[in-house]
Formats: C-alpha cells, structure tokens, sequence
C-alpha cells in the first residue's frame, strides 16, 4: 500500500472506477502531479479535470490544490537507512528493544492466548508473511490458530470469534486503515481481547488495544512505499512466542 492510498483509505470506498483509476494512478506515481497541471493530468488519464476534482471532493478535500498538497506533504522524500554504521545501527534498535522488553504484559498476553479457544492473527502487505509464520508456530504449540492477510476476511473476524477469543493484529505503523475498520467493529462484540505488535506505540491501534507491543524503528522510505525493516516486529512477535511454550508447552515429568 503506497503512502498517498493510506492517507486516504477510509474515504476510497467513496470512489467510482473511473476516481479510483485516477487516484491509483497517482499512487503509483505520486511526484507526477508535481510536474502536470490538472488539464496535463486529466489528458494525460484520458479522463476529465472534473473526474479528478470530484475524487478530490469525495476524499473530503476542497479540491485538486488541496490533494495535490496532502499528496505531495504524504510523499516524504526517500529516506534510507545510513549505509556508513549499519551494524551499529540494529545494534542499537535491538539493544533498545530488549532492553525494553515488558515480561509482565507478554506473560499476560501468553496467558489470555493459552485461555482463548482460538486466535486469530491478522496482517497485511508486508506483515502478511510474520503474521502467516507467527500462525504457524501457535499451530505447532497445538494453539488452534487462524490467520488472515486479505482486508475483506480481516473484517469478517468480529462475525466469527467466540468469547475470549484472541485478536492478535499485526502492523508497523499501527494505521493500518482495513485493521482499523475491523477493530472498530470489536466495540460491538463482548469478550474478546485485542491485542497488537507495531511499531509505534501511541498509534491509533495500540490506542484500541486491550495490549500492544511496540518498538522504535526510524521509518524509512522510497518511492512511496514504506520499507522500513521488519524485523523488530518478528522478535517481538518470537518472545511473545518463546515465553508461551515456557510457560504452557513443557513436556510432563
């Protein structure tokens, strides 16, 4: 999911095809209006100036200004990360991360896991593939586990969980819009818990949480898409894991 469509996902659904082909279109290449008026834009999409305005009306702007501002201010230059101290660089995030570690809320949240009939893990884009392996591992703890990486199964969850059932969603910038509409679901449906790992711990989806886990990782990005590293989400989400097996996976004496 590029920048720009994240902006404005809540409001895409607003779209017809022909708003949505414009506004992917921009996504795809966001430094494009910087160059191209609005008729250059339109001729260049085959469509009308007034296509692209009316998409700008329905994402809840004034008009195209205003889009091409939010699209231009959303679409940071690229930032990679410093290639001279690379090592020392994860050194440090690790450091800082372990060192942080709340073993009181990851016991918790093992414990509520253990308690749950099922857990259900949910990830998008480039957590699909951490939310498919932290699956896996429950799985081969004998923990009935269901994941999900597509946004329309992610926003059927609340129609399938039981009570105390386990929610554990996945994301990096915790902004994630199809995981934020599911969520808000969960305020009609009773006694299950919410749980998440990102990396930004005042995030609107650690703020709905019943417990999150965060990290700290400086974003990066390129072309815009995020591809800030992973993988501080894949070692929360292995203690999460590691403290589980030790406390509910010990082989009988």
């Amino acid at each position: 999911m590029g920048l720009i469509e994240k902006e404005f996902a809540e409001h895409l659904s607003n779209l017809s095809e022909t708003e949505k082909y414009a506004f992917y279109f921009i996504d795809a290449h966001p430094y494009i209006i910087r160059q191209l008026t609005l008729t250059q834009l339109a001729e260049r999409l085959a469509t009308s100036n007034t296509t692209i305005i009316r998409m700008a009306k329905k994402l809840d702007l004034a008009g195209y200004s205003e889009f091409k501002y939010r699209a231009m201010a959303t679409v940071k230059e690229n930032t990679l990360p410093d290639q001279k101290d690379l090592i020392g660089q994860y050194r440090h995030l690790f450091t800082s991360l372990l060192d942080n570690v709340n073993f009181e809320r990851l016991r918790y949240m093992a414990t509520k896991i253990h308690e749950a009939k099922t857990l259900y893990i949910a990830g998008v884009g480039l957590t699909k593939p951490i939310a498919e392996y932290v699956a896996k591992r429950f799985i081969q703890l004998n923990k009935p586990t269901i994941y999900s990486y597509e946004s329309h199964i992610i926003d059927l969850i609340p129609k399938l969980t039981r009570p105390q059932d386990v929610i554990l969603f996945l994301s990096m910038s915790g902004e994630t819009q199809s995981i934020i509409q599911a969520v808000k679901k969960f305020r009609y449906v009773d006694h299950n818990l919410l749980f998440s790992i990102t990396n930004n711990g005042d995030s609107s989806l650690a703020k709905m949480m019943d417990a999150n886990l965060s990290s700290s990782v400086p974003t990066n990005h390129f072309e815009n898409y995020d591809i800030t590293s992973r993988a501080s989400l894949m070692v929360q989400a292995d203690i999460l894991i590691e403290i589980y097996m030790n406390m509910f996976d010990q082989p009988e004496n």
